[in-house]
């Protein structure tokens, strides 16, 4: 049984029957038996067909392999047994080159195990607590924290996955409602269809800001304070689109993956923000101390943490101009001071990479515009005048990634009027004077990303 990457999903597949024998082979567990008579002789072959890929036109392999705990492929004559005679922690897949964890019957990683999503803590009223065997908080930020910490399957980048991802192994093939299988091989994952129907966790946060009874900070509640993840479900609508998230303070299981992100479409982002956004002014200096009433900390998978007193984030919320550009999500890449200077065309393939990190969720990170970047400046208000001083701001808090200096300057995006070609517009982030100038793109200065998009619905 060889697999393409058009193969995956019966919706594109082929025929009924295929789809009958991909899951009766799944169910023998890959063995075979074949009864021949020569003559008046009776024989048998006994043997084990295990699903191929194609990689390209000359290369076949085996779509799945097993590996233990230490991240060695099992031998071959252990990877066609089954779980009640062998033992893997891993499986790796071939059609996406990323690295499955394997559920288990107890420990960590048991099959059982409920996680309240990223960093949450608290259950939602309306549902049991999350159990887990960790010995800390059972969600799934913990749950990370100790794969990579254990180097399971000697991997350190294990993640929750993307639903693009989930889509990549779980196929209607597999699926068998009235025997509660779930769509998934079972001889290589044998614990998923002991939660058929059941909703497993993605990485994708999201804010339905219209979805909500509950009032906000409701720890316990369904809110924008608490926010929701999408989930893929076991069941035969595990590819419906518009699947509702559900709210990341709700116990659901959880399964991890290590390797190269394949990202969620993001169909929201706005691109460059042309309102005028004008600097917060502030003459007394002292923004520092009410940063919370402008900004939120996020997570890596873009969620408000709960404590947002936390020195380690992964991006910033950024809601000072909430009534210029309403429904808009502005989010400011958090950064490394010691972080190499870049070349125009650098900073432009750093963008790049960030997205196929899919940083706080988003891959539409991008260098800001001039005006963008300027809107974190404060107005000084020098000489009691507006628009005559600005200085770099929020220094000693959400933005104390910032170099402040002379002539600290950060990329933009806008081109410089005089000489397109050549110069771009840089911001000088600066304790007093920071304007902005037009700048050679050999030229080497720090760079800050920016998302922007559409808040959901």
């Amino acid at each position: 049984m060889i697999d393409s990457p058009e193969d995956r999903n019966v919706s594109s597949s082929g025929s009924k029957s295929s789809v009958i024998h991909s899951r009766l082979a799944s169910e023998q567990n890959y063995h075979f038996k074949i009864n021949y008579q020569v003559g008046d002789k009776q024989y048998q072959v006994l043997g084990y067909a295990l699903p191929l890929y194609q990689k390209d036109k000359n290369t076949i392999v085996p779509r799945f392999n097993k590996l233990d705990a230490a991240g060695d492929a099992l031998a071959a004559d252990l990877q066609v047994l089954t779980r009640d005679k062998s033992d893997w922690s891993c499986v790796t897949d071939a059609s996406s080159d990323l690295t499955w964890q394997v559920l288990q019957a107890n420990g960590d990683f048991a099959f059982d195990s409920t996680y309240y999503w990223g960093d949450r803590t608290l259950n939602h009223r309306d549902y049991m607590p999350a159990s887990c065997a960790l010995d800390k908080d059972c969600n799934t930020d913990n749950l990370v924290e100790i794969a990579n910490a254990q180097k399971l399957c000697g991997k350190t980048d294990w993640r929750m996955p993307t639903r693009n991802e989930w889509k990549t192994i779980l196929t209607t093939e597999m699926l068998n409602d009235e025997k509660r299988q779930s769509p998934i091989d079972r001889f290589f994952f044998p614990y998923l269809d002991a939660n058929y129907d059941e909703a497993y966790w993605t990485n994708h946060f999201t804010v339905y800001l219209n979805g909500h009874e509950g009032p906000d900070g409701d720890w316990q509640g369904s809110n924008k304070t608490v926010g929701d993840a999408l989930v893929m479900w076991m069941g035969s609508d595990f590819a419906y689109e518009k699947m509702s998230p559900r709210s990341t303070n709700e116990p659901r299981f959880a399964m991890l993956v290590s390797g190269a992100v394949i990202p969620d479409e993001s169909d929201n982002s706005t691109g460059e923000i042309t309102a005028q956004l004008k600097s917060e002014i502030n003459k007394a200096g002292d923004e520092d101390k009410n940063w919370k009433k402008r900004f939120i900390k996020n997570g890596k998978a873009g969620q408000a943490l709960r404590d947002q007193d936390l020195e380690q984030w992964a991006c910033t919320s950024d809601s000072f101009f909430k009534s210029v550009v309403p429904n808009t999500n502005i989010l400011w890449q958090r950064i490394d001071k010691k972080a190499p200077l870049m070349t125009l065309e650098q900073a432009q393939a750093y963008a790049k990479t960030v997205n196929t990190q899919t940083l706080c969720g988003r891959n539409d990170w991008r260098l800001p515009s001039e005006s963008e970047l300027k809107s974190l400046l404060i107005d000084s208000l020098a000489y009691g005048m507006e628009d005559m001083s600005y200085r770099a701001g929020y220094t000693k808090s959400i933005f104390n990634d910032t170099v402040v200096g002379f002539d600290s300057y950060y990329w933009t995006a806008t081109e410089y009027y005089a000489d397109p070609k050549n110069k771009n517009m840089a911001v000088a982030f600066q304790n007093e004077w920071s304007e902005s100038s037009g700048k050679l793109h050999s030229e080497r200065f720090r760079v800050r990303l920016i998302s922007t998009s559409v808040k959901q619905k």
